[in-house]
């Protein structure tokens, strides 16, 4: 067999044997591969190519031999080529070829297999004899090396990302056990500066705490300090009063005896508020060049701080009873914000779909968690969950879930595999704590309409054809998280069209009991899907709600209540 090869085409001529089919393709199976094709679409063609040789060979060579056969492939734009020539006259099907009466009939089989696997096949005469030209429509062909960098740059932005998330969640633990065992205020500011400090580059870091009147910095042994009243630092009393945020990007524009007055640095203040009171001021100063980072993740983590450092000076000031149970009161609203901070703000909509839930707790924090990610452009993963129990202990498992699945964004496109990874890495916590998360995953492509959904004990989604049919169940089986630490999640495949309409639910919607005991369920609550659609997406969470409170005729809820509706465009 002589074959030619260069980067996008290759060239072989083969004797008119069939022995010599399953060498030829697997030449045609590596050019492919090297060039990363999906490897899911390969059997359909090989079994087209293979189809077309054979024909070549048996048909095109009878009376020939030992005449060869010429074939070639290239690969143009997102186009693969297969040229197949023989030296004979062989007579095909015409381009509206089928499947013959008798399926098993050698006779138009192969030709009905050829034209229904690539998008065109095209018969011409040569010099030579016939020449057979097979197009499919793929992808741009990528390379290996681009693909493996692809991939490295992902698994570094996940892992740096995991890190400094990893980092953030030590802090606050940290924080939390300074509070419980440090007595002094001194201890507690200098402590919670330190780890701030451990998590991120700031040069300067101060805690004011407004006293009788006048701001004291608690580490200053020269007991620094300056009434409220005064010019001395015009912005941070601003902040005080305000209770707002405050970035400033130059520094210069204070006093030189401005505790803020630097000529290259910009500086953030973040009140420190004690039951709607300003208690204090965090002021952190570092380069302008750095200052951008003032808005992300910092801020968020100063916040975290100033609601410590609040219970820290309430703590400092009184021990008394009301002060306790109060002090108790806003270590659950800290814990409320930050997994509050963790739920999507704002839902992504785009000209693919419109997307919208929400997720209502039991007691001031839950164990309920969703998710909506865009992946690059490509689709959308989708991720609900209900971690067993209720409280700090659920919500922190859910924090450290969230955590988890976004470190491997690299999987959204295979939501069984991505489950599956989660689980291996969360089950040493669920099992210490003897606790388990039932969760859906689903990802949406935005190409071929197509939603994967993997499940891990959860309960089924509920999808309307169209808008107009009756809900169906959509379901994957799965165990829950933390029962078997090598669990492999299966994944469902569902064609989706436009309009159809998809809504995600925790256990806490359906299980909802009225004064007598009854269960709304999961057919109660499907039968009024068609009602909680009526208005639109946007109010589909808020009708969704109003039919499981109706149930409950008023009484207190149980479990935590989520949703998510997505409806295709």
């Amino acid at each position: 067999m002589a074959e030619l090869k260069h980067q996008n085409i290759s060239y072989c001529e083969v004797p008119g044997e069939l022995s010599f089919v399953s060498s030829v393709a697997e030449h045609l199976k590596e050019f492919c591969e090297l060039r990363l094709i999906d490897t899911t679409i390969w059997p359909a063609i090989e079994l087209g190519f293979c189809e077309a040789l054979n024909n070549a060979i048996e048909h095109g060579c009878r009376g020939f031999r030992p005449k060869s056969v010429k074939v070639m492939w290239q690969w143009e734009g997102e186009q693969l080529i297969i040229e197949i020539e023989d030296p004979g006259t062989f007579k095909y099907l015409p381009k509206t070829a089928r499947l013959p009466d008798d399926p098993l009939s050698e006779s138009g089989r192969g030709c009905f297999l050829i034209d229904s696997i690539f998008d065109s096949a095209v018969h011409s005469k040569t010099q030579y004899g016939h020449k057979l030209v097979l197009v499919k429509t793929l992808h741009r062909p990528q390379s290996p090396i681009a693909k493996m960098q692809e991939l490295y740059e992902t698994l570094q932005s996940a892992t740096n990302d995991l890190s400094q998330s990893y980092s953030e969640l030590d802090a606050l633990q940290g924080f939390a056990e300074d509070l419980s065992r440090e007595p002094w205020l001194a201890e507690a500011v200098s402590s919670s500066l330190a780890r701030l400090q451990s998590v991120f580059t700031i040069p300067h870091a101060v805690v004011w705490v407004l006293q009788q009147g006048h701001l004291i910095n608690p580490l200053d042994h020269k007991e620094q300090r300056f009434e409220l009243t005064s010019n001395r630092s015009i912005s941070i009393v601003q902040a005080l009063r305000t209770q707002r945020e405050q970035i400033i990007v130059d520094c210069t524009q204070f006093a030189r005896s401005d505790p803020l007055y630097s000529v290259s640095e910009s500086a953030l203040l973040v009140p420190i508020s004690y039951q709607d009171e300003c208690v204090g001021i965090i002021s952190l100063q570092m380069p302008k060049q750095d200052a951008i980072q003032f808005e992300t993740r910092i801020a968020r983590l100063a916040r975290a701080i100033s609601r410590f450092l609040a219970i820290a000076i309430e703590n400092a000031s009184t021990i008394n009873q009301k002060k306790e149970h109060a002090r108790s009161k806003t270590q659950l609203e800290i814990a409320a914000e930050i997994q509050q901070s963790l739920l999507p703000s704002k839902f992504p909509n785009n000209e693919h779909f419109r997307l919208t839930g929400k997720c209502v707790t039991a007691l001031a924090v839950g164990g309920d968690y969703i998710d909506a990610i865009e992946i690059k452009g490509r689709g959308l993963l989708l991720v609900i969950a209900d971690v067993m129990g209720k409280g700090v202990p659920a919500a922190l498992l859910a924090t450290i879930f969230r955590t988890a699945i976004r470190s491997r964004l690299n999987l959204a496109e295979t939501p069984g595999w991505l489950l599956s990874q989660t689980n291996k890495q969360i089950y040493d916590e669920l099992g210490h704590l003897n606790m388990f998360i039932t969760a859906q995953v689903a990802y949406y492509s935005y190409d071929d309409y197509r939603l994967k959904l993997a499940s891990a004990g959860h309960c089924p989604a509920f999808l309307s054809r169209n808008g107009l049919s009756e809900p169906e169940e959509i379901c994957s089986e799965g165990v829950p998280l933390g029962i078997k630490p090598d669990d492999v999640y299966d994944e469902r495949l569902i064609q989706l069209g436009a309009k159809d309409r998809i809504v995600f639910i925790t256990d806490g919607i359906y299980e909802v009991e009225n004064q007598s005991g009854e269960m709304l369920g999961i057919n109660g609550f499907s039968k009024r899907l068609p009602e909680i659609w009526q208005e639109g997406i946007e109010a589909v969470p808020g009708n969704a709600l109003s039919v499981v409170d109706a149930h409950s005729q008023g009484g207190a809820a149980q479990d935590d209540k989520t949703l998510m509706a997505l409806e295709i465009l």
